[in-house]
């Protein structure tokens, strides 16, 4: 499992382009592009597995928060029945947006939406990478007198 420090460690050492050896660039482009694509599908598939998660316990916090969870239930989640009124239709909403677990769910997919954003934005610096080594090549003719 990466995290966005290890992602974005690794694109700072391949962000840099040896002008020196631009056709190694070339090169490594397609190599590139298939770890950081391997990346951001594993990351994707895990912000949908997270999403669900949190949605999953959102029901089951409704359903919690409504007095309406089996014993079975409340002895899996180890959680003591719920002893106060059943919040109106109009506090739900509130009672969800403060709870410990959905919250802790809620930022681990925030998380995750920072990973993928940031692997996409890595994947579309490689997609133009070709046209970097491309416009570096034409440079280094025209200084040469070509």
């Amino acid at each position: 499992m990466k995290t966005v420090e290890e992602v974005m460690l690794q694109w700072e050492t391949d962000a840099e382009i040896d002008t020196n050896h631009l056709d190694k660039v070339a090169i490594d482009i397609p190599k590139l592009h298939a770890k950081y694509l391997r990346v951001l599908t594993e990351s994707k598939l895990r912000l949908a597995k997270a999403q669900t998660d949190y949605e999953t316990m959102r029901q089951i916090k409704f359903r919690y928060y409504r007095g309406e969870l089996s014993r079975e239930e409340l002895a899996t989640y180890e959680w003591p029945q719920w002893q106060r009124t059943k919040p109106l239709k109009n506090e739900m909403d509130e009672f969800l947006r403060g709870d410990g677990d959905l919250n802790q769910l809620k930022t681990r997919v925030a998380y995750l939406q920072a990973l993928v954003g940031a692997v996409e934005s890595i994947m579309q610096e490689i997609r133009s990478r070709n046209w970097s080594v491309r416009n570096a090549l034409e440079y280094r003719k025209f200084v040469a007198g070509s």
